[in-house]
C-alpha cells in the first residue's frame, strides 16, 4: 500500500487527464489497460512529470510503472 502525497497525486491525475478520455482516473488505474495509452503516450507523460517535478526517471523504473499509483510512488522516490 503507497503513502501518496496528494498534491504528487493530483498533478499526476492532471497530466493524464490530458492524454485519455477515461471518465475515471485515480491511483489503481492502469496506464495502458484502463487509460488505453501508448507507448509514445507514456513516454510524453513521463517527459512532462520530469519537468514538472524536476526529476529524471530512469528507463528501469519506467519499466514499473503499471498504474497511476506507480507513476506517483516513483516520482515522490525521485524527488527526495
Amino acid at each position: 500500500m503507497y503513502m501518496f502525497d496528494q498534491d504528487v497525486l493530483k498533478r499526476v491525475i492532471e497530466l493524464f487527464s490530458t492524454m485519455t478520455e477515461a471518465e475515471e482516473i485515480n491511483e489503481e488505474s492502469e496506464l495502458i489497460e484502463d487509460l488505453e495509452l501508448s507507448s509514445m503516450d507514456v513516454m510524453f507523460l513521463i517527459s512532462s512529470l520530469e519537468e514538472e517535478f524536476q526529476v529524471s526517471v530512469p528507463e528501469k523504473e519506467i519499466r514499473k510503472m503499471v498504474t497511476v499509483g506507480d507513476v506517483v510512488q516513483i516520482i515522490q522516490d525521485l524527488r527526495k
